[in-house]
Parts: C-alpha cells; structure tokens; sequence
C-alpha cells in the first residue's frame, strides 16, 4: 500500500454510503490531489470505474472503514503527535522545536518534504544518542514510539515524494540528482534504525558489520552527492553505480539481520498464541510472512529499496553500467529447461536429468556447478577472474549476472518452460525454444565431449622427504614430487625479469600427509580415515562424512622430523631467519599446513571430482609455502581477454589489500579492466570496485598445489584452499578516500604496470596464455602464481 490508498479508499467509502454515486467517487479524489492520470500510472493501473453491490453495502463499509484505519496508522503516521506530547516533558528545547517544526510541516508537498526529513534525520540522530543511554525504562519506552513515529512520517513523505518523481516532470538530470539526494537521506536513517548511538564514524571493531557497511555507503555517497551537484556525467554514473551496488547490498544484510532477529520470536509467539486464542491468529501466513511484512510495512528499509530502484534504471539510462554482465559465453549460449533455486550452493549435490538454466538468487563462490546444468542466471556479481567464474567457463556453462531487479523477477515467467539464451553484445537474448528437440544432457555432452581425453591422475608419488627448499625444486625433475603451483612460481621466479618480483617458495612435497598418518602417534585416526573414506562411497549424502575427514587430518600429531625439516627448508629458502616457527608460531603454521591437507575434502572438490570421473582418495596434496607480500592492492590477469576471446588483448581484475577477497569471490566487484597487448592504447575500465572489506596482513602462507589440477578436460583450478598462518585484518573499505580510485595517475600506473607483467610472465612462458596472480607493494610488482589460463 501507499498514502494514496488512504484517498482511494475514503473515495470508495463515499461512493458506497451514497448508494453508487460515482461522482462521490471522484469528488473525493479529486479533492485530495488525485485524478485520472494519476490511478491510471499506478503499477496496478486503477482505469475501471467502481461497481456497487447493494446486497453487500453494510459489509463492504464495515469492511472498508477497518482497512482505512489500518492504511492511516501506516500512512498517515496518526500518532506522531500523541508521541511528541508524551516526551516533550524530558526533551531539550532544541529538540521539542524541531519536532514541532515536523508536525507543522508533516502536510508540506513534494517541494518543500525534503527539508522536512532532513530535520527528523537530525531529530532521529539525537533520539538515538538519547535512548542507548536513558535509564528510565518508561522514557525509553516512550522515546521508542516516537522514534517509530518519526519514521513512519518520513516513509510518508517519501514515498509522496517518489510518486511525484519522473523524468517526463523534472528531466534526467535533476531526476537524478533529487533520487541521489533522498537516497542520502534514506540510507542515513537506516544506519540510524540499525546501529542507535552510534553515529557515522566507521568503526572497524564493532561487532556491528551491517551497520559499519551502510555507514560507508552513506560517507561514499556524500561525495557522490556533492559532485552531483556540478552535474551529473556518464561518468559519475559510472562511479554512483559501483556505490548503488553495495549500498544494495549492505541494505540486504540489514533486512537479514533483522529478519533472522524478529522472524523466531515471531514464530515462537504466534505459534503459542495460536493455541490458545485461534480465533485471533487464523491465517499461518500471518505468523510465516510476519519478518517480511515487517520489513515492508517499516519504514527506512522499503524507502531505500524503492529509490535504489528508481535511480538504477536512471544511472543505467546515462551510462552508468549494462544490465547483463556475461562471465561465461557456454557453448556458445545455452538451451534448457529453467528452475529457480534460492542459492546454487543448496543444490551442487543434485544431478539434473536435463538439461537445466539455473534462475539462482544467490552464490557464494565456493559452488560447484552442479551435473546437468547448463546455465546459470544471477542477479550476484561474481567476479569475471574468480575461481567460480573460471570453473564456469572451463566448464562452457553459459554464466551471466542480471543488475536489473525488475528483469530478473522477470524471468521468472520461463520457469518450468524451455528457453535458448545466449549473449549478443552486452546483452542476453532469451526465447521459449522447443523441449523435445533439447536432447541431452550437459552431463550426456560433457561426456561426449571429453571421450578423446583420459582424465586420470599421475601415479601417486612416494615420499622423499618432508620438505623441500626452493633450490632443490627442479621444475623439469620427473617423477613429479609436486604440483603445477610451484613448478610454475620457481620456473618465474628463474626466468622473469629482476623488475618482477616473484615470493621465494619452499614446498611439503606429495606423499608427507600420507607418511604423517602412517605414523604410530596417529595410529587411531589413521584406522578412523581408513574407514571413512571407505564409507564415503556408499552414502547418498557426503557432507557429514566429508566433515568427518576433515576434522581426522586436523586431529594429526606432527612428528619430530615434520617440524625439524619444514624448519630447515623455509630458513635454507630464506623464507625465515633462525629461531622462528618454534613453540606457540609452529602450532599454528601446523593448524594452517594440516587445513591446506583437509581441503582435498571439501564440498566443491568433492562434487568436481565426482563429475569428472576422478577418485577424490587417489589426490594428493603437496603444500607451497611462501611469505604473504603485505600488499597495498592485489590482481588477476589473463593474458586473453575471457569476456570476447580476443588474444591481443588482456583483462584483469584489482583489489583493495590481499587476494583472498578476489579469488574467493568475497561479495562486491573489483576494479575490472582490460588494455591492449602492444600498449598503445590506455586501459579500458569495465566496472569500478564495490567490495565491502580489504583484507591485510602478512606472515606465511600454505597454498594447495595438488596434483589434480590444470589436467586436460579438468577445471581443477580454485577447489582446494590456501590458508595464511595468521588471521588477516578485515576493514571497512571507503573509496571516497582511496587512492586507487581518487588518484588517476596512480591508477593508470597500476594498471599498465599489471598488463606490462602480465606480457612478460607470458613471453616466458613460450608465449602461452597465461593466468596470473600477482600483488602491488611500495611501487614494486609481485607475481605469487602463474598456470596455463584454460
């Protein structure tokens, strides 16, 4: 509903009680400001007249008066005033008059309603302040209702306002920037709602996370407020898009959090009440919808949500960003039959007996695709270079991210129907297409596709030793005592020129995890792993033991020598001095190398081997291990372009602090851009960077380097973890204060100097395109890995 269904229903109110007279009807309306125009522009267009039931007259004004009640203590905020009489008493003189300026003015129009919530903003902020440290429990109470109220006013307002708000009216320009300045408002009263007391200043060690993320949406997007006002460019829509996109995304966690918060106690209560007095709870959707409902019926949630909307579609109108993004071209394109499912990750286990087109409203990142799809549509954005969007690609499922909210509810209209979609240029085309000429299954195709390739494991190697220096590694040596990961970083390191940095490596070689559990101190848990692996085979749900498996290898005593020879192989690396990695430090480089074994259990790798025909059991895992470079801004690179296939040119993706939030498809986009091979032409930026947090830090670090990955017809690349000795720092990011963003000159350095590496880590490689990851530290360049891009 909204305040014009108060005037709607007055209308129809005096249309019943004079017996059908419908120029009753419209006097009503057209005495409160509506008209024709205005019913026929709704989402629901209103262009019928209303009918009237005589037989039905009484029960139909009963009905009616109750409903306008309910729509005027939603709209009409009927109790603002009674709360301003009761607190005015204990409430300063500042305070009372710039409540009673809000009643005075609570009537004003479109024009002049801005003003009026930005002074319930200021009076929202100082009641905040008041109310986390009021000891009297009826003041709070009542300070309580009439923040509610104050809220329920500025929902008002502004959705009086929005309804007024169209390009036709004021022009794109000042659309937009009348949007933005709202949005400001409506965002700022949200960290209000969400965090009382605790003013604008981010603040990295609270608990509150939710609160921090909008908190730095609000300050980024004062500066965008304040450039608006010189105008608005193709360009600052560009950058208001990136700050839209999580500002969208922070509003979503709060709606979580405080569903998650209400939502069981609202269960617990009605439930209750309802076995007692069912009379008065007779519908369960009451009690199921109540969070929801909630959060639409509140205030500062559903205003945000309702102008973020409106101003995407306008952002998008001046240039500010695509609807589609498309991550993975599939075959190309993809034909299936389309589901919708709440997260990809609730159905990786699940083999589809069709050929299946994904409508999934959530990723995390760490899924596996599961057999049978061969497309998935999202309105997340994962990055173009994570792991996910690698594996996607390897795969050929079609991948795209829909930004528009309206089209991808849209889409839901081809849910159980067969389509055929594919991209064409930066859009998606999609088409009902014929189900019975689908034939089969992308499992059925992969299949087919890959009868020429063997995908087998090398033999499994024996154990050498417990762990090798970088100068004992011979990327040419055979048997293969470890993975691609550090035969690759030390053929770089010896073959890259001196203004490439490259992390000196040490290895824990194939065939130590094994010796490890053979060893008498592990006897027990080596009889418990036996016969878990074997039982993993026969149950139809692996995650418990998968669980199971992990937690064995990280129950494992290390031996003497373990610790003595990983020691010597880091300090002989010059990856420690003498005296470190002893006591308490070798515990926890233990914990991290013993997490990197365990990861061979994991979900996605579980479910990747599976599809491929690959025993999980027969992986083994070596360990790269090198000091974390404390970088300023990390990168991905490949060296052909994945977006078009074009070979001359290369595209990469930057973050704020360590790589982990990049690869691990932490929520939000990195700065995206792709350049020319030859250099000639500057860097093309294809998204601006929208992460929520850096990650920082240094100390060592444990890379899986198994010998399951990078094989012919396997997209093993990402499933197994790399795990830092230490717990890195999160923070807050703010990017109206970062210099990747404020400081073109900086930017364009970083970037040309990321493709100049990226040309070079190439060419040294035989001209082979390349996969990069790579780091930015006091000016200098860093390559951390290097494969073969797939």
């Amino acid at each position: 509903s909204t305040p014009d269904d108060i005037i709607i229903c007055q209308a129809y109110l005096a249309f019943l009680s004079s017996n059908g007279d419908r120029g009753e009807f419209w006097r009503v309306i057209h005495e409160n400001g509506l008209n024709r125009e205005r019913l026929a522009g709704y989402e629901r267009a209103i262009t019928t007249e209303p009918d009237f039931y005589g037989h039905a007259k009484d029960g139909l004004i009963n009905d009616f008066h109750n409903y306008l009640r309910i729509l005027k203590n939603v709209h009409a905020g009927a109790d603002l005033e009674k709360c301003v009489e009761v607190c005015r008493p204990f409430l300063d003189g500042h305070m009372n008059q710039l409540l009673e300026a809000v009643l005075r003015e609570r009537g004003a129009d479109e024009g002049r309603a801005i003003g009026v919530v930005d002074t319930i903003t200021e009076v929202r902020q100082m009641l905040s302040s008041r109310m986390v440290n009021e000891g009297d429990g009826t003041k709070l109470r009542d300070l309580l209702y009439l923040d509610l109220g104050l809220e329920a006013q500025l929902r008002l307002m502004a959705e009086r306002s929005l309804g007024a708000m169209n390009e036709g009216s004021l022009g794109m320009d000042k659309l937009t920037r009348a949007l933005a300045l709202w949005i400001a408002l409506a965002a700022e009263n949200l960290g209000i709602t969400a965090s009382p007391g605790s003013g604008k200043i981010v603040d990295d060690k609270s608990v509150n996370s939710e609160a921090n993320e909008m908190k730095a949406c609000v300050r980024d997007w004062a500066e965008m407020l304040q450039e608006a006002h010189k105008g608005v460019s193709p360009g600052w829509a560009v950058r208001a898009m990136a700050v839209v996109e999580r500002m969208r995304r922070a509003l979503g966690e709060t709606v979580e959090d405080i569903s998650s918060t209400v939502q069981p106690k609202a269960e617990y209560l009605g439930h209750g009440l309802a076995m007692v007095t069912p009379e008065k709870i007779p519908e369960k959707w009451c009690i199921t919808l109540f969070s929801e409902e909630l959060i639409r019926g509140g205030g500062c949630a559903f205003v945000l949500s309702s102008y973020l909307r409106k101003l995407d579609k306008a952002l998008r109108a001046q240039g500010g960003g695509h609807i589609w993004q498309i991550v993975s071209a599939g075959k190309p394109g993809a034909q299936g039959w389309v589901e919708e499912v709440p997260d990809l990750m609730s159905v990786q286990a699940k083999t589809y007996s069709r050929p299946t087109i994904l409508l999934a409203n959530s990723l995390s990142g760490e899924e596996e695709v599961p057999p049978g799809v061969v497309g998935v549509i999202t309105p997340d954005a994962p990055d173009v270079l994570a792991h996910i969007s690698v594996r996607a690609r390897n795969l050929k499922v079609f991948f795209a991210t829909c930004f528009d909210a309206d089209e991808f509810e849209n889409l839901g209209r081809y849910i159980g129907k067969a389509i055929d979609c594919e991209a064409s240029g930066d859009t998606v085309v999609i088409s009902e297409t014929d189900g019975t000429k689908l034939g089969q299954s992308s499992e059925d195709k992969l299949a087919e596709g890959l009868s020429g390739i063997k995908i087998s494991l090398p033999p499994p190697a024996k154990f050498t030793k417990y762990a090798i220096p970088e100068s004992d590694i011979n990327p040419d040596a055979t048997p293969r005592t470890f993975g691609a990961k550090s035969t690759n970083i030390v053929a770089a390191r010896r073959m890259l020129p001196k203004w490439v940095e490259t992390p000196r490596s040490a290895v824990v070689p194939f065939g130590v995890f094994e010796k490890v559990l053979e060893h008498p101190e592990n006897k027990e848990i080596a009889t418990q792993y036996k016969t878990a692996v074997e039982q993993l085979h026969t149950v139809d749900e692996p995650t418990g033991h998968l669980r199971k498996l992990q937690k064995l290898i990280l129950a494992l005593n290390a031996p003497k020598e373990l610790q003595e020879g990983v020691r010597a192989a880091l300090r002989l690396s010059g990856i420690i001095a003498d005296g470190e990695l002893e006591g308490a430090e070798w515990d926890e480089a233990y914990i991290a190398l013993k997490g990197v074994w365990a990861s061979k259990w994991n979900d996605r790798a579980w479910y990747s081997c599976k599809k491929a025909g690959i025993g999980v059991e027969y992986v083994q895992m070596a360990v790269l291990v090198q000091r974390l470079v404390e970088s300023e801004y990390a990168f991905v690179i490949h060296t052909e372009n994945p977006s078009n296939g074009a070979t001359d040119e290369m595209y990469a993706e930057v973050v704020v602090g360590l790589g982990e939030t990049l690869v691990g498809n932490y929520p939000g986009r990195a700065l995206g851009f792709s350049m020319k091979k030859d250099g000639k032409t500057p860097p093309t930026v294809e998204s601006l960077p929208s992460k929520s947090v850096g990650l920082f830090g240094g100390g060592l670090i444990f890379r899986s380097d198994s010998n399951g990955e990078d094989l012919p017809g396997f997209a093993g690349a990402g499933l197994y973890d790399s795990i830092p000795m230490v717990h890195n720092s999160r923070r807050t990011l703010m990017y109206h204060r970062e210099p990747l963003i404020k400081d073109q000159a900086l930017a364009d350095k970083i970037m040309r100097g990321i493709c100049q590496v990226a040309v070079d880590v190439e060419a040294a490689f035989g001209g082979k395109p390349q996969d990069i990851e790579g780091c930015y530290r006091g000016g200098k360049f860093y390559v951390v890995q290097t494969r073969p891009q797939v």
